[in-house]
């Protein structure tokens, strides 16, 4: 057996030292990695600086599969197969009322997401006390004036209908959705994307009351930057708790992920799959309750059952094979991801502060302040994937000039809305676009 005492403890200054002197003059500065957060990567980190910080990540996630409803009775198969084949639970997204009994007929309501993006409390009630009050109602117009620069009616009257609603439902039905996904998918950096769902979340807390805090589920975007992402969930959390703690003890925290489509392309597709591999690895490992996975063609096909299967089935196997479960909290303390925790609570408390103190997210949406910041990042991102610094495997490094890009059945790009809005929307965009354009282009010209 190795006794580690034998082995003299180096300090921090005598690794630097170290270092110093292997890089014969060169500065030991250019080893240290500049992120979009304004959080600088060391070499190394040393336990001279290390702090813990607090993990309070459950032990358990499940698997979610999404889909955007389009016919009730087929929506209802695809729901049973895939809770059959590995899904824990489902998710439903429509904009429009439906057939109800099509729809739930013999699926467990306790397996049941429906997100709706319009606000019809007559419907919603319907919908709570047909399922039992047992499946998940989402809505979110706070998130729906975010991306089309509108509210459903007004300010006030959206925030009339959760008000009529939350009288008719449990004290702790989580029907109240605060999104950051699309933040991530328009631009934003880690640091906004915490803070401007935590503001989120206070406002609709300081409209509806105390209660509300109890009635929040946050819906996250998985980025790319893996170990960034592992600490950016257990960092939210965390915040998270803190920030609920003023309003409510003990505040149960639920989180739901999903991969982002902002370094998603349409160019060597089957990329996708690895990408969003390693983002649904990070989520479980930051410690997330619920993730949804989205198939490697979503960008320009249709839904169909090769790549939906596929996507579920990246999750049954860490789930089930890999013991992904089990590996949740495992890096609890990592020096780094410690670290990086903290130099984002911190980050992510000052902006939060900031929105606060300008009246909070709506006043500050109102003034254009939220867009513009996550503008200015998005073009920096941009900026950086145009010349080759931020890299897309088959996109602009290591580009198959032989690749037949499919025909999208669904448009792929950016959608401008039409029509005058109350603010600039905030839109998403994938940062692959333009070349993506180009190509299709000069594929239709041959």
């Amino acid at each position: 057996m190795i006794d580690f005492d034998e082995f003299k403890r180096v300090s921090t200054a005598e690794w630097k030292l170290k270092i110093q002197a292997d890089l014969k003059g060169k500065d030991y500065q250019t080893l240290i990695s500049k992120t979009m957060e304004g959080i600088d990567i060391r070499p190394f980190y040393h336990y001279d600086e290390y702090k813990a910080f607090e993990n309070i990540a459950g032990h358990h996630f499940d698997i979610v599969q999404e889909l955007r409803l389009a016919n009730e009775k087929v929506a209802n198969k695809i729901i049973k197969n895939s809770l059959a084949k590995g899904a824990d639970k489902f998710i439903i997204n429509t904009s429009k009322t439906f057939d109800i009994d099509a729809l739930t007929d013999q699926v467990d309501y306790c397996r049941l997401i429906l997100r709706l993006d319009f606000l019809d409390p007559a419907f919603f009630i319907k919908l709570y006390n047909k399922t039992k009050g047992r499946a998940r109602i989402l809505l979110n117009p706070i998130g729906h004036f975010i991306k089309t620069g509108n509210w459903y009616n007004n300010n006030n009257k959206d925030f009339e209908i959760l008000k009529e609603i939350q009288m008719e439902v449990a004290s702790d039905f989580r029907f109240i959705e605060v999104d950051s996904l699309h933040l991530l998918n328009a631009g934003a950096h880690i640091n906004q994307q915490m803070t401007y769902s935590l503001a989120q979340a206070v406002e609709y807390i300081e409209r509806l009351g105390k209660e509300a805090a109890q009635q929040l589920v946050f819906n996250m975007g998985i980025g790319s930057h893996y170990f960034f992402e592992i600490a950016k969930f257990k960092t939210f959390r965390y915040l998270a708790r803190l920030i609920l703690s003023e309003y409510v003890s003990s505040p149960d925290i639920l989180i739901t992920a999903v991969p982002g489509m902002r370094n998603k392309s349409l160019l060597d597709p089957y990329v996708n799959m690895l990408r969003t591999t390693m983002e649904v690895m990070s989520a479980i490992l930051g410690g997330v309750d619920e993730v949804a996975n989205i198939p490697y063609d979503k960008i320009y096909k249709k839904s169909n059952p090769f790549s939906e299967r596929i996507a579920r089935n990246q999750f049954v196997i860490l789930k089930h094979e890999a013991g992904f479960e089990k590996a949740i909290n495992s890096f609890e303390g990592s020096y780094f991801l410690e670290h990086i925790s903290y130099e984002m609570a911190d980050k992510t408390l000052a902006l939060f502060k900031n929105i606060e103190k300008g009246g909070g997210i709506i006043a500050q949406l109102m003034k254009g302040k939220i867009q513009e910041k996550v503008a200015e990042n998005a073009k920096k991102e941009q900026a950086k994937f145009d010349k080759g610094e931020l890299v897309l495997v088959g996109v602009n490094k290591y580009f198959n000039k032989n690749e037949k890009i499919e025909t999208p059945e669904i448009y792929p790009f950016m959608k401008k809305r039409k029509g005058q809005t109350l603010i600039p929307p905030i839109i998403a965009k994938r940062l692959s676009e333009e070349i993506e354009k180009k190509i299709l282009q000069k594929a239709s010209m041959e």
